[in-house]
């Protein structure tokens, strides 16, 4: 049978719900209850009076619950630091050595491998693999390994790279390897340009020392104090020997049958320089000239061409102005034969790097990639060494007229570069081209300083050109040779080049513009002589 519920005393005190004391077992109620029950009725029968109120009985006390051995355990956070995970075990590459970490490295020859792991990268990351990797990279080797077999002196230079197991690289895979180095952080123009010499010593070794040429005593000493570094007063040497295998490459025969056609034992050879450009060997019994240059660039990266989002720095600037030179695009003055270029220009890009170079005012950068763009685009390859018709973007001139107008004579200095790259591409029926040289004329009747009259004379015949243009476009689009300016040098025997020169140039006492490609602030800041100490670089 339950028990009876116990009834409440009319004058009680409750407890507040904030400490309230919790519901106690149904057994420890029953007892409770019985008790205070039977207390109640003895108290009512030994007296009449009217009963108190009376205190509600107290809780009794619970026995503390034996904690467990979770919470036995002191408190991680307030007694204890937090426990580290455990070291991550290495992996059976990672956990190679050093020197064998390295070799695995330079045989997959995959730069984007140090991103693997960090232990990975701190054991490749050193200045002599990325020596190799540039060296590699930006040297061709035009040998045939199986009949010209590399000597010693480059298996040191190439070192700690096992040459004879990489083997010479093919074109797509140096040009991939290339797009890979200039993706990494590492890759800086200090870098690529402190193996310069170095390269220009493979492409010497190569092509003429390990080739089998014999020379005079006086020009083999002439060439070793070159190779040191000491002295670059001889740059042209002469030698003899068979036919070399680059110009055999020439023929598409194979070597066997070359010899066959020509069974001379001896050829003559003349070996030009141009230091930290280029090694040009010319043969004088067959009359063919080779082009090696220092650097073999396959395509110049997209990121130099367009510049950053606020312009070009003059970092910029000389990473630019060093590949272009390096590489070899450029043309000699006096050239007897017409130069080639196997690299590749994105055009649409850099022509967005000339545009960010006008509205940021940077004539430097301006020009070296007006340059870059007219060589490649004229001497590609695929020209076979015939001329085409060169043009820029027409929106450049227009642009220049919007920017730059409170610098009247920098304003006139780019307006020249650019008509200096393609004159045929000046828009004959811009508004805005008329309006600028209208400017212009005025300024020099207010102004007579020398660089308001320069700019008066030009803009006074940019004015009577562009009434001529449309004739002159079609006729040297026929033939691109009578353009009125190649590679910057003034085409002075045609009658716009001779008109050119009377209005503009003979009046301010200046010289007709000449080939403007081989100037460079390149060779005046990195010449090849050096003070003493430097490395040789023949050995």
């Amino acid at each position: 049978m339950a028990p009876a519920q116990r009834s409440q005393p009319k004058h009680t005190t409750t407890r507040p719900d904030s400490v309230r004391a919790p519901p106690i077992s149904a057994t420890k109620i029953t007892k409770s209850a019985s008790t205070s029950r039977s207390k109640l009725n003895t108290r009512s029968l030994n007296t009449d009076s009217k009963p108190k109120p009376k205190r509600r009985p107290v809780r009794p006390f619970k026995m503390p619950a034996q904690p467990s051995s979770s919470q036995a355990q002191p408190s991680s956070s307030s007694s204890t630091p937090a426990m580290t995970p455990p070291p991550r075990r290495l992996s059976i590459l990672e956990a190679l050595p050093v020197e064998l970490i390295e070799d695995i490295f330079l045989y997959a020859l995959n730069p984007n491998l140090p991103r693997a792991s960090l232990p990975i990268a701190a054991a490749v990351s050193s200045e002599r693999i990325y020596r190799v990797f540039i060296l590699l990279a930006f040297w061709e080797d035009n040998a045939d390994h199986r009949e010209d077999p590399v000597g010693p002196a480059i298996k040191k230079i190439l070192s700690p790279v096992d040459y004879d197991h990489v083997g010479k690289l093919s074109w797509q895979r140096r040009s991939k390897l290339q797009a890979q180095i200039f993706a990494c952080k590492w890759c800086t123009m200090d870098r690529i340009l402190k193996q310069v010499p170095t390269l220009m010593a493979l492409n010497i070794r190569r092509n003429w020392l390990d080739a089998g040429i014999k020379m005079e005593p006086e020009d083999r000493a002439a060439l070793e104090r070159f190779m040191k570094r000491e002295d670059d007063s001889t740059l042209s040497f002469r030698g003899t020997g068979p036919i070399l295998f680059h110009f055999a490459k020439l023929t598409g025969l194979p070597r066997s049958e070359v010899k066959r056609l020509d069974p001379r034992p001896f050829h003559t050879y003349e070996m030009r320089l141009t230091p930290m450009a280029e090694v040009e060997i010319a043969s004088e019994t067959s009359r063919i000239i080779n082009t090696f240059p220092v650097l073999s660039l396959c395509a110049v990266p997209d990121k130099i061409l367009r510049g950053r989002k606020n312009g070009f720095t003059a970092e910029d600037v000389a990473f630019l102005e060093m590949l272009r030179i390096t590489s070899s695009n450029f043309m000699h003055s006096g050239a007897k034969t017409s130069p080639c270029s196997d690299t590749y220009i994105n055009r649409v890009t850099l022509h967005e790097g000339v545009k960010n170079a006008i509205n940021t005012q940077n004539f430097n950068a301006l020009i070296s990639l007006l340059k870059f763009d007219e060589f490649v685009f004229r001497f590609r390859e695929a020209n076979q060494g015939l001329p085409v018709f060169y043009t820029i973007p027409s929106e450049h001139f227009v642009l220049l007229t919007r920017v730059g107008r409170e610098n009247p004579s920098l304003n006139h200095a780019f307006f020249e570069a650019l008509l200096r790259t393609s004159a045929e591409s000046v828009p004959a029926a811009s508004p805005e081209i008329i309006q600028w040289a209208v400017d212009n004329v005025r300024h020099a009747q207010r102004d007579k300083s020398v660089y308001a009259q320069i700019n008066g004379r030009f803009a006074r015949w940019l004015s009577d050109f562009m009434v001529r243009l449309p004739d002159q476009v079609d006729f040297t689009r026929h033939d691109p040779k009578l353009q009125l300016f190649t590679c910057g040098k003034l085409n002075i025997n045609d009658v716009e080049g001779c008109g050119f020169y009377e209005a503009v140039l003979l009046n301010s006492k200046r010289e007709p513009f000449g080939n403007w490609t081989a100037e460079s602030p390149f060779f005046k800041k990195n010449p090849w002589v050096e003070r003493a100490g430097t490395a040789s670089l023949s050995r």
